[in-house]
């Protein structure tokens, strides 16, 4: 075991992952957990490492990546059959962001929010898994408070961004999005809050 700030132990190499519905504060407490146990902390920021590996630019990741998520919800919603979008560009971010994950995960022990980093990582390094939830009105409401929007936009924007990230995880790794089979542990962000949700995550970490 190796020593870090914050009073808690994390094994060396061990890759600390963490998924999140929109809107539960999951990124808060990665970043919070990151700090108390003294390593890295890599979310959507780290697509700049893929840009630099791949050739490809930040605008094409992104833009590539939404339109085929957005072809593929519409498919799946209209019982279409029909090619999702550009599949293959679609691939190279995913690629791209892929190799980015394993690059990151090889420099050593660190916390990492989404880009189903769980799955991907999950066969090649000591990986722990989080799932980070709460209710839909806590979660409209912290949107509401934190964009400035209406109730009523923060709500479509929770939906529609779980709807994505749901559809993603899936279509990439053929698990469910959010199944608690899938992650080591599962934390209520509205019950708990975010300091003893990483509290709770820490404690887990001694035990394994």
């Amino acid at each position: 075991m190796r020593h870090f700030g914050g009073g808690s132990d994390v094994k060396e190499g061990q890759i600390i992952v963490i998924s999140r519905e929109y809107g539960s504060g999951g990124s808060e407490i990665g970043k919070l957990l990151a700090e108390q146990l003294g390593i890295p902390y890599y979310d959507k920021n780290f697509v700049d490492s893929a840009v630099k590996s791949s050739g490809l630019s930040t605008d094409f990741l992104e833009e590539e990546e939404q339109k085929f998520i957005s072809s593929l919800l519409f498919n799946l919603a209209t019982g279409g059959y029909h090619r999702a979008g550009n599949k293959d560009a679609a691939d190279q971010v995913y690629i791209a962001e892929s190799n980015a994950l394993r690059e990151i995960a090889q420099q050593g022990s660190c916390v990492i929010v989404g880009r189903c980093a769980d799955q991907i990582l999950a066969d090649e390094f000591d990986v722990f898994s989080v799932f980070v939830h709460a209710d839909l009105a806590l979660r409209v409401k912290r949107v509401v408070e934190r964009d400035g929007v209406a109730s009523r936009r923060a709500e479509q924007t929770v939906r529609d961004r779980d709807r994505r990230r749901a559809r993603h995880y899936e279509y990439y790794t053929d698990k469910d999005w959010g199944d608690n089979k899938n992650y080591h542990m599962s934390i209520n962000s509205g019950r708990f809050g975010i300091e003893k949700s990483v509290q709770l995550i820490k404690q887990a970490l001694e035990l394994v």
